[in-house]
């Protein structure tokens, strides 16, 4: 079994950043909701083994209060993910390493969203409901994955286990 978490990063204010929207920082509120879901991390044993997050500001930020309440596990950067589609997320998540076995991605809107949306096409109708229309700042979806390789990761093996907003 293998678990994936997408995280979309928590709120930010939009005029915070010296330069274009990547730039800009968490608000204070977007803070103190990062600081949340680590300790929801930390309290649902949830320990990702390799973290894929976005160059974005606000994106490193959401990050650093998780790695508050968590171990620090392998970190990779990747500028591609603010901006991309959902496909390349599955893509991403197909080409990891089969040493992890807990990725989570750290990331943006429309994505995020469409990631979890196509990953969790074969949930319970709760979560469906849930992510219908809208994933919020801050939310971080929780899924199990039954294959042995990443490679087979798809909408048919894994399902929603658990939101947190």
């Amino acid at each position: 079994m293998r678990h994936i978490f997408i995280l979309r990063h928590c709120e930010y204010d939009d005029r915070s950043g010296s330069g274009p929207n990547f730039d800009c920082h968490l608000s204070p509120e977007g803070q103190s909701h990062a600081d949340a879901i680590g300790q929801s991390m930390q309290d649902n044993n949830i320990q990702p083994d390799l973290i894929y997050c976005s160059g974005a500001v606000r994106t490193r930020e959401t990050l650093d209060a998780l790695l508050q309440h968590i171990d620090t596990p392998e970190i990779i950067y990747n500028d591609d993910i603010y901006g991309c589609m959902p496909g390349e997320l599955l893509e991403l998540i197909q080409d990891s390493d089969e040493q992890y076995k807990n990725i989570m991605i750290v990331g943006h809107n429309p994505a995020m969203h469409g990631i979890v949306q196509i990953l969790g096409q074969n949930s319970e109708a709760k979560y469906l409901k849930e992510i219908a229309y809208y994933y919020g700042a801050g939310t971080l979806c929780s899924f199990a994955c039954n294959t042995a390789q990443w490679a087979e990761a798809n909408p048919a093996n894994c399902a929603i286990t658990a939101l947190y907003a």
